[in-house]
Formats: C-alpha cells, structure tokens, sequence
C-alpha cells in the first residue's frame, strides 16, 4: 500500500491524516508451454489432462522445501468459444516469509528449472488453457506468469527477475 500523508491545519493543531492507495499488479514475466505431441496423439479424444509445475522455496543455503505439483485439467473448450485461463496454481511469497530464493519450471518442458530471488510482494499463478479446434484435434497450452507492484525502489529486483524468469516477450525488463 502506498501512504500519502496529508497534513490539516485545524485551530493550530496539526492532524494527521492517512490516505492509502491500492497499488496495481503488473505482469513482470510469462512463461507459455504449448503441447506440441504427434497429430495423431492430439487428435485422439482426451478425457484429462495432468498439468505438472516445480515450484520450491529456498534459502540462501540452497535448502529447498517443496516440488513437483499437479492439477488435473477436465473439460475442453469448444473451438467456438472465447478463450479463457483456468487457474491450476497461485503462489504468493508473503513479506513475513524468510524464503530467498524460488525454483520453478514446467515439468517435461524446462531443462533447467529456473532459479530467481524472491521479494515481496509477488505472485506466481500456473494457468492452463484446452480448446478442441475445428479439425477435432486438441490444443493444450500452460501458462507461468509472475505478477508484483513497481515502484522506484523494486526496479533494479524486478528487471532482473523479469530477464531470468520471463520468455514470451511481453514484457520490457529493462523498462519496468
């Protein structure tokens, strides 16, 4: 929240007053993984789809708590439709939270799993996204995408979390 302070003058008494702004999310980096099988695997009929991320929390030590997660994606949508992301995952490091280091990736797409500094405040949220197109085959895309408010001070943390954690390109991390 930001504070703005605004002094009142009032028969020689100085009264305090505090007016706090809601401070907007901004995107500071995405990851989209499209499934990119065989014709003939995509175009078979799925009943689910398993949708699996890492995400652990660690310390400067490099001891880290957490893993592999998994959500289960039902219910394609028909090509007709319009798009919508559903949410497998959010992950909020909170200010109270010792954790100084994230590791996450796409399990089955990532090589590596990324390894970025964690501040406060930040969002992680794994979203998933399944059409059947008009030729009957299967479209299945996931989505990382991190999320935090910019101010002066966080710029410096957020651009270089943006260049380690960011691929599609949406976002200028030198310009956040």
């Amino acid at each position: 929240m930001l504070d703005i302070v605004m002094l009142q003058v009032e028969l020689g008494k100085v009264i305090e007053g505090v007016i706090r702004k809601k401070e907007e999310w901004e995107l500071i980096g995405s990851r989209t993984y499209s499934w990119k099988g065989s014709q003939v695997l995509r175009c078979k009929r799925w009943d689910k789809v398993a949708v699996r991320w890492h995400l652990s929390t660690c310390t400067t030590d490099r001891e880290c708590s957490g893993g592999s997660n998994v959500d289960l994606a039902e219910t394609p949508q028909k090509f007709s439709e319009l798009p919508v992301w559903r949410n497998a995952f959010t992950y909020a490091q909170l200010p109270t939270e010792k954790e100084s280091f994230l590791r996450l990736g796409l399990n089955g797409y990532d090589r590596r799993k990324v390894f970025v500094k964690a501040f406060s405040p930040l969002k992680i949220d794994v979203d998933w996204q399944w059409i059947v197109g008009r030729d009957g085959c299967n479209n299945f895309t996931v989505r990382m995408s991190a999320m935090s408010t910019i101010n002066e001070k966080s710029r410096a943390k957020l651009g270089e979390f943006c260049r380690l954690f960011d691929m599609d390109g949406f976002v200028d991390c030198d310009n956040l």
